[in-house]
């Protein structure tokens, strides 16, 4: 279909300005080329000598886990977390002797700057799960670490690699139980991030104790201040032993459900995970009616599409005793099909982190399952059931006591790397080699302020008749980790996305075409195209700033592709020339 737009339509348009005709004009007809006039494919690579290799001590990183004496309390997360807003992974991790926080700047290559030294004055010997978000709506992310006996800290980012412990100020200390996994989300809908954190209640400490600290909502207040609501909204837990839990909008209808992964619930004989759906704000426990009950030791939560049917799935780690770890087939009518055992997937070992991402960009999801004290297992999705086990295949059959997994693209090649956390040893990372023989497109949603990295947005990519989707999640996905807040989609052989369509959570939906595949693209809510300088109106230098941009989109002028088609012309003119009509 022709983009040629009639040239005294589009001199009307720019007369109206003021701006000088002829050269205004000029520039329009080289913005209305033909579809697809800068696809790039890649040419299949060879098989590279190995899938994936462990290169963690070559590119930086050189962070050793230690055990403390706290139940749990060694088991120190691993999260890839954009702290320069610079567009790479860095990483936070803690868990090391003497709780000193582990921070590595990513160079821009994927290799890793030591940070840690001057980063932080709050030692946490304790630390456990690591998330981020902004929580203050500043324009960088916030490090939330749990603790075993010890105050949760909440560190506020300076902007530079250094913190400000703001964890009383905030209202999120007191938290003196077993802290261990945490998320965050916007429940109620205000634009303002919450934050849940796990409590592992009931946990025996060594002087006998027992802890009675149950889970933890925090309402972000949007004054830099939070307020405890779980007891209220019945989302505390009561005595649960609650390991990890995520916000994960499991219907799709725009809201931050809540999915609760609890300890010692083998045999359903004391606990069993918890689904709860909000409604308006509150929460309501669906787990018997949606068939959600996962009667296992949940340790780690992941969250995919990984029989590819449009609806997010869960997988939940347990110990090596029937049924074995658990997999959980959303059904789009809030119900969910248990189906582990027929697929392949029950592992029979001690399992720990997990997660779902395409590991080859063939646009099927795989699942990573770490263990401790055996293989990690990667399970390739496959028409046919059970799935195979291709992990020595691959290079991910890591042997050791693994417990945490995160994922990133950190040399921006493409293709998703794998960071694991052993206790007892140095951070493993592994680097994908595979991925980059297919092609793969990543989008980077933004949203408007005080959620800007729109949390809890809804992806999906639609590629030659097949639709894959993914969630914006900051933790929860996993064990005590935060995954890159970028979503990921393998596109096989296909050059170029038929369309994409994002739903923010603040109810705002938009839908592009024609973006190419082998880049990473910034997609913008509706209510922020055409701002080129973020000052939240629409004047003339805005209209001025997209006359440089003319022509197909590139990264970095996504913003004035106003009406979504993959080009910048006039009539993206004609809809910012309306908007600043009506400021006016």
């Amino acid at each position: 279909m022709s983009r040629r737009i009639p040239p005294s339509t589009c001199l009307g348009a720019f007369l109206t300005i003021g701006l000088a005709a002829a050269g205004v004009h000029a520039q329009l007809s080289s913005a209305v080329r033909g579809p697809n006039t800068r696809v790039r494919c890649l040419t299949p690579l060879p098989q590279p000598p190995a899938a994936f290799t462990e290169e963690a001590a070559a590119r930086g990183l050189d962070f050793i886990v230690a055990e403390t004496t706290a139940p749990n309390a060694g088991f120190g997360g691993a999260s890839f977390i954009d702290l320069d807003s610079d567009g790479d992974p860095d990483i936070v991790t803690c868990g090391r002797s003497g709780g000193l926080l582990g921070i590595y700047e990513n160079d821009g290559t994927g290799s890793f700057i030591d940070r840690s030294a001057t980063a932080s004055t709050t030692l946490m010997p304790k630390g456990g799960g690591v998330v981020a978000a902004d929580y203050d709506a500043d324009g960088d992310m916030d490090l939330f670490i749990t603790q075993v006996l010890a105050d949760d800290v909440l560190l506020r980012n300076n902007g530079d690699f250094t913190f400000t412990d703001v964890t009383a100020a905030a209202g999120v200390a007191g938290n003196l139980g077993a802290g261990d996994g945490a998320a965050w989300g916007d429940y109620d809908g205000d634009g303002w991030l919450d934050l849940f954190v796990s409590n592992r209640t009931g946990s025996l400490f060594p002087d006998m104790t027992v802890s009675t600290v149950r889970n933890r909502l925090y309402r972000n207040m949007g004054d830099g201040t939070f307020v405890d609501m779980a007891p209220a909204l019945g989302v505390d837990g009561g005595s649960e032993p609650t390991l990890t839990a995520a916000f994960v909008d499991f219907d799709l209808d725009g809201d931050a459900d809540i999915y609760v992964g609890n300890d010692k619930g083998s045999g359903c004989l004391q606990w069993t995970n918890v689904l709860f759906e909000n409604v308006g704000g509150t929460f309501v426990d669906i787990t018997a009616s949606s068939n959600t009950e996962s009667c296992t030791d949940t340790m780690g939560i992941g969250i995919g599409d990984f029989d590819g049917n449009g609806w997010p799935d869960l997988y939940c780690t347990n110990t090596p005793q029937a049924p074995g770890h658990a997999l959980m087939l959303n059904n789009g009518d809030q119900t969910f099909d248990w189906a582990a055992a027929q697929v392949g997937v029950t592992g029979n070992q001690l399992g720990w982190g997990c997660l779902f991402f395409d590991h080859d960009n063939d646009g099927d999801l795989a699942l990573y399952v770490v263990h401790s004290n055996a293989e990690n297992f990667l399970y390739d999705w496959s028409d046919t059931w059970p799935v195979p086990e291709i992990g020595a295949q691959m290079g991910l059959d890591h042997t050791g006591f693994s417990y945490n997994v995160s994922l990133a693209d950190i040399d921006s090649d493409g293709d998703i790397d794998l960071l694991v956390q052993d206790l007892f040893g140095p951070l493993k990372l592994f680097i994908n080699n595979e991925g980059s023989r297919r092609n793969w497109v990543r989008f980077r949603v933004v949203g408007e302020n005080p959620n800007r990295d729109a949390i809890g947005a809804i992806v999906r990519c639609f590629v030659e008749g097949d639709m894959q989707i993914s969630e914006v999640l900051a933790g929860g996905n996993n064990y005590r980790t935060q995954n890159e807040l970028v979503a990921h989609f393998g596109l096989d052989n296909a050059c170029i996305v038929d369309s994409v369509g994002v739903q923010w959570t603040d109810g705002q939906t938009r839908d592009i075409t024609g973006y190419n595949a082998g880049e990473t693209w910034s997609i913008y809510p509706p209510s922020m195209l055409g701002d080129n300088d973020f000052d939240g109106r629409f004047t003339r230098s805005d209209l001025t700033a997209m006359l440089t941009r003319l022509g197909p989109v590139e990264p970095g002028t996504e913003i004035n592709d106003i009406n979504g088609d993959g080009y910048i012309n006039a009539r993206d003119w004609r809809l910012l020339l309306a908007r600043i009509g009506i400021d006016r």
